[in-house]
């Protein structure tokens, strides 16, 4: 990378807010993706069969030429979105500034039972994604919704279910937009129960 691409990838992230330098940013992307479920279906299919195998399938027909995954693809998509994720998401210290409490309360938080706050551990940092914030507050009722999420979805499931708008969010108001997401119906101070009822079926 030459040096003036450098300086304009560091512009972009200090324009951001993202606070972690060009390289520290890389090692958190890398993690993101390791952290990403594998995939079942991979460019070369032979990694995954012995030869006797891949014999018996070739002889019936089936070709197991190595194809790369296009550009742009899906799983291209979704790591990109998964490593924003994670690189725009506050660090432990940060969301103690920002909720005006100490960094071990925010410690506290993510790691009991159930959680109050969301976090993503990778490579023993957490980052708290920002979709749970409303300015310098958290949204309200967040914790009661936590409660109920599954702990094993991973971080993206979550992030786009929190913020894709549900067809059962309708407000009672008339003249509404039509359905909120769970992040819009909370910080619209609708009643958290309807979104934590949610948060247990997924």
């Amino acid at each position: 990378m030459t040096a003036s691409a450098a300086a304009a990838r560091a512009r972009l992230l200090e324009e951001r807010a993202i606070s972690a330098t060009p390289s520290r940013f890389d090692d958190l992307v890398a993690a993101a993706i390791r952290r990403m479920p594998r995939v079942l279906f991979r460019p070369d299919a032979r990694r995954d069969l012995t030869e006797e195998e891949a014999a018996l399938l070739k002889e019936g027909g089936l070709d197991l030429e190595a194809r790369p995954f296009p550009s742009g693809s899906p799983l291209d998509q979704g790591a990109a979105e998964f490593a924003a994720l994670v690189t725009t998401g506050l660090t432990t210290a940060a969301t103690a500034t920002v909720l005006s409490v100490n960094d071990s309360r925010i410690r506290q938080r993510l790691t009991q039972q159930p959680p109050t706050l969301y976090g993503i551990r990778l490579d023993g940092e957490w980052r708290i994604p920002s979709f749970q914030f409303d300015g310098d507050r958290l949204l309200p009722g967040l914790g009661e919704v936590l409660a109920r999420l599954d702990p094993d979805l991973h971080p993206l499931a979550v992030y786009r279910w929190f913020v894709t708008p549900h067809p059962d969010l309708l407000p009672a108001e008339e003249g509404g937009d039509g359905p909120l997401s769970p992040r819009d119906w909370l910080r619209g101070g609708h009643p958290p129960a309807a979104v934590a009822e949610l948060a247990g079926l997924l």
